[in-house]
């Protein structure tokens, strides 16, 4: 299943140098780790000093963060559960990976 992934830019020239948005291809029955590591791995979240985790949704339900890559004991974090079926969250085809409020 083709799922877009949309983010947020981490400063000013990130937003005019990268692309914001992507395609992945997850299959059917794929669980909440895979489609975390389909995102991690596809070289497309952009980091900085200060934005070193983005937290990632899908119609507004938050599944899990993603940390930097480097950050000491950082792993991914899941608020839904890992080994979930991820079509049981995904009720659009799109999710969105956005920094943390408290940032």
């Amino acid at each position: 299943m083709k799922i877009e992934v949309v983010r947020e830019a981490c400063c000013s020239q990130d937003d005019q140098l990268g692309p914001l948005s992507i395609e992945v291809d997850v299959p059917e029955r794929a669980m909440v780790w895979e489609l975390a590591r389909e995102i991690g791995e596809a070289d497309f979240l952009q980091f900085s000093g200060t934005h070193r985790i983005i937290d990632v949704y899908c119609a507004g339900k938050h599944l899990f963060s993603i940390p930097a890559v480097g950050i000491k004991g950082g792993r991914v974090e899941y608020i839904v559960g890992r080994n979930d079926m991820a079509s049981n969250y995904l009720r659009e085809k799109k999710v969105q990976c956005t920094w943390p409020p408290s940032l």
